[in-house]
């Protein structure tokens, strides 16, 4: 651009000022000034006549800047009135629908903001602000990644990496970027649902502690859970609990919960579609797990990617649902609805609301029911998804654990009745138990993974207990089961416990760090 294309901008900005009660042409003026820099390419080359612009969001004052205002602990306030980052920041509005030029020139302010940021208080304000933007303008996230935030959020992050991070890491998080992993290649967890079965797993991850001498967090990269499985997977990869702390909440819940009349439940049921009580069983979830997103997690170091399954059911067809602690790449599609911008609670909910004991649970346009009726077994899943968020490393280890079974029994030489499987109940439970079988998933996957990558861990129960059982003397037999079990698979135990510990080679080392460099460069 030309001094003479300059002047005249500064000549327009100047007049705009003047008739700025005049809220309508300003918009106007604004707007069509903003399509016409982008159409000429000023945005790419002409930084400094941007931070002059108003709708640039480096305001139009009529008195100087204050000397420290290149390090203050905001985004520069604009003048009263004007549409700018600061208004789209505060505002109660949840989206705030602006015109793309005009997002692209306040991304690139924001990011340079944070560029320019000195002490820690500013660098933490303008990175809270950055992900506010995200989440409130539709479209910020890609254009963003376009203009370099990753590269500008990366060497922000080297820069003050003795402060407190947590901002970048979340702001990271969103942008879709994930870090190497630390092992060898990805390690998955992976926990079926089965209600207060979910014990057994417990007592299982335990002897995986004891092995390794690390936390379950610290163990895998990515823990998926359905239904009762995505309540352990909160409570371990988000509040690092310890096994036995989950264990004592899961039984004062149950208690809590599920201890209620035929005659009352009966009465929830017809009304409500739901045996138990939904709003008692919603405030246990907020106050144990949390009311705050998903993607928040990212900012502790210690938790890992974590997903939830739930099941669609308002759709032409049943569809899978995930709850992510973590976004996508950007180009990169899941084969799976899904989304990071959800409360915690919110996605435990979703994930077990088990027809008949729960009521649905409506979310936006999606109404969600157990994931269970869909994939009980969420490990091709959690598979899938890890090699979306790291295409480039191998599979380490899967750790699939289930939450019980019994042996099928047929008297040898029995005769079979042909009219057994004829009746309408008989033909909706086998439905049920085909929507819910989890060792289908297993047999696929421990023909196309190794041995000593893949790890199924199913104990056999000596009677299949129900989801919501409180009777002290079952849980008891449930836990003598899962010991037994234990013992007899002492070995394959410590199988999984050496490969989830195998160490990254001097090569992935090298390679990961060329990886860093390049994110950090921008190459």
């Amino acid at each position: 651009m030309t001094f003479n294309h300059e002047k005249i901008l500064n000549v327009l900005k100047t007049s705009l000022n003047k008739i700025a009660k005049k809220e309508l042409l300003l918009s106007i003026t604004r707007k069509d000034l903003s399509q016409y820099i982008e159409k000429v390419n000023l945005l790419k080359n002409s930084n400094s006549i941007i931070k002059n612009l108003k709708f640039s969001t480096a305001s139009l004052r009529s008195t100087p800047p204050k000397e420290d205002e290149a390090d203050s602990e905001t985004i520069p306030k604009l003048e009263e009135n004007s549409p700018n980052i600061n208004h789209i920041l505060t505002t109660s509005q949840w989206k705030t629908e602006i015109s793309k030029p005009l997002v692209l020139s306040q991304i690139k302010h924001i990011l340079a903001s944070i560029e320019e940021a000195q002490t820690d208080s500013s660098f933490q304000a303008r990175v809270g602000a950055f992900i506010t933007y995200i989440y409130k303008v539709p479209g910020a996230r890609i254009i963003s990644v376009k203009e370099g935030a990753l590269r500008v959020l990366l060497n922000a992050r080297e820069r003050f990496k003795d402060k407190d991070l947590g901002p970048i890491r979340e702001a990271l998080a969103l942008l879709g970027y994930t870090d190497p992993v630390p092992g060898k290649g990805i390690r998955i967890l992976s926990i079926d649902g089965g209600g207060i079965r979910g014990l057994l797993v417990l007592e299982m991850l335990k002897k995986l502690e004891e092995l390794t001498g690390k936390r379950i967090y610290e163990l895998f990269d990515l823990i998926c859970g359905t239904s009762t499985g995505a309540i352990l997977t909160f409570s371990m990869g988000i509040h690092h609990k310890s096994m036995d702390e989950i264990a004592e909440v899961y039984l004062k819940i149950s208690n809590e919960v599920f201890k209620q009349s035929s005659l009352w439940g009966t009465g929830n049921l017809v009304w409500t579609q739901s045996f138990y009580s939904t709003p008692l069983w919603e405030k246990n979830l907020k106050t144990y797990l949390g009311d705050f997103r998903l993607i928040q997690t990212a900012r502790d170091p210690l938790c890992p990617k974590l997903c939830a399954v739930s099941a669609v059911v308002n759709q032409s067809h049943l569809s899978a649902y995930l709850f992510r602690n973590y976004s996508l790449p950007w180009k990169v599609h899941s084969e799976y609805l899904g989304s990071s911008n959800h409360l915690v609670w919110e996605a435990a909910r979703a994930s077990a609301a088990a027809p008949t004991y729960f009521e649905e649970f409506k979310l936006g346009d999606y109404i969600h029911q157990d994931g269970g009726i869909l994939a009980n077994n969420p490990t091709a899943i959690a598979i899938h998804e890890a090699k979306l968020l790291w295409p480039n490393h191998p599979i380490q280890c899967v750790v699939s654990f289930g939450t019980g079974r019994t042996v099928p029994y047929r008297a040898k030489n029995a005769p079979c009745d042909p009219s057994v499987n004829t009746t309408w109940k008989n033909k909706f439970m086998k439905i049920v138990d085909s929507a819910t079988d989890t060792e289908g998933i297993h047999t696929i996957l421990s023909d196309l993974l190794p041995d000593n990558v893949y790890y199924r861990f199913n104990p056999y129960l000596v009677e299949m207990i129900s989801m919501v059982e409180i009777e002290e003397q079952k849980l008891e037999q449930m836990k003598r089961d899962a010991i037994m079990y234990l013992r007899r698979n002492e070995d394959k135990f410590i199988a999984a416990a050496k490969a989830l510990s195998e160490p990254k080679s001097y090569f992935q080392k090298q390679s990961d760090w060329l990886r860093i460099k390049r994110d950090l460069y921008g190459f």
